[in-house]
């Protein structure tokens, strides 16, 4: 159970890394990553389900902490020259 909370709060900081636009990755291959983290995403969470509604629930909860984590732990700071 703690392994696939986890999952869930990796997956969230991989989808916030992605969004963020951290990586230098061309328009196209970042179209690509955002489609993979999806379907991983998206199978995390369908896999949750088929043990029940509240670990479907609890998912979709770890990968909003993640995401939400992601974008606390490392903000760009905006600084004017």
């Amino acid at each position: 159970m703690l392994a696939r909370i986890f999952v869930g709060i990796v997956i969230g900081l991989v989808a916030g890394l992605i969004e963020a636009g951290s990586l230098s990755l061309s328009k196209r291959q970042n179209q690509i990553a955002e489609a993979l983290i999806f379907i991983v995403g998206a199978g995390f969470i369908g896999a949750s389900f088929m043990f029940g509604a509240i670990y479907g629930v609890m998912a979709i909860a770890e990968i909003a902490i993640g995401f939400y984590a992601f974008g606390k732990l490392f903000k760009r700071n905006k600084t004017t020259p």
